[in-house]
């Protein structure tokens, strides 16, 4: 397998959606609509932001790494009470990072995760 589809590969098992209970968090952020936020976890970078549509909250998130070729984006609508997660796997045994959105009415809330 090439580095590069090896890299994609890795990116595309790390960006996750799912409806998931919430596990041991640090804080709650609420964010606001076209504005965007970065984290990084470990080597990857993840920029998100999201845009209100008549279908929902149109959620886009964009991870890579230093490598360009390693750049994927994840984009989600979500309607109320529904939420999407980011997870980025680690070293064997270690718990991947999490970074979860969750649409609580007319808000999105960010968790980050416990490192």
């Amino acid at each position: 397998m090439s580095r590069s589809i090896a890299a994609h590969s890795i990116l595309f098992s790390a960006v996750v959606a799912g409806a998931v209970g919430l596990a041991t968090v640090a804080r709650s952020e609420t964010l606001s609509a076209d504005t965007a936020l970065q984290a990084k976890f470990d080597a990857v970078d993840v920029n998100l932001y999201y845009h209100p549509t008549k279908a929902g909250y149109q959620v886009v998130v964009t991870a890579g790494t230093q490598d360009p070729a390693s750049t994927v984006r994840f984009m989600s609508t979500l309607a109320p009470d529904q939420e999407t997660v980011v997870s980025v796997p680690r070293g064997a045994g270690q718990q991947a990072l999490e970074l979860r959105l969750r649409r609580v009415g007319d808000q999105l809330e960010l968790v980050r995760p416990v490192s």
